[in-house]
């Protein structure tokens, strides 16, 4: 069975919603449950779907004339390490730099945080967008209102 990707539409959300209450670690705050819930129903993004069922999806948001931002990415704990993310990641450079967008941009928590508590932490997260082609660029201490330290990770599209 093969992936499709698309266009994430409204009648997506509730499928994305589910994805992220069923991966707590990663989302464990009840605020950025809500801001997914939100930026899954008015921005932009891609679905991965097989048979109908959507196995991940990312948002993004574009800033100024180069640069667009991944704001939101899950995909199903059962489907994880088997190509979802990297076909969502690869649609979206693909699009993004036939547009004529130069820079894709993304905020995850700073490998100067403590170490994660899971093994599967944030230390797989940074290591998915850097085999991504994604380099970290700065630490944004605060920024985020406490708790973890966010890190700008960019890649420079084709």
């Amino acid at each position: 069975m093969t992936i499709s990707l698309r266009p994430l539409t409204l009648a997506d959300a509730d499928a994305c919603d589910a994805i992220v209450v069923s991966l707590p670690y990663h989302f464990g705050h009840e605020e950025g449950r809500s801001d997914c819930a939100a930026a899954v129903r008015t921005q932009r993004g891609l679905v991965a779907e097989r048979d109908g069922e959507v196995l991940g999806f990312l948002t993004f948001r574009t800033w100024f004339e180069d640069a667009a931002e991944i704001t939101w990415m899950a995909v199903r704990a059962a489907h994880r390490h088997t190509g979802v993310g990297r076909s969502l990641m690869d649609r979206l450079a693909a699009d993004l730099g036939a547009g004529g967008r130069r820079l894709l941009l993304v905020l995850t928590v700073s490998p100067n945080d403590p170490p994660d508590e899971i093994d599967d932490g944030y230390q797989a997260t940074r290591a998915f967008y850097a085999a991504n082609g994604f380099a970290l660029a700065r630490d944004f201490g605060g920024y985020w209102g406490g708790g973890d330290t966010p890190v700008l990770m960019i890649r420079v599209l084709d």
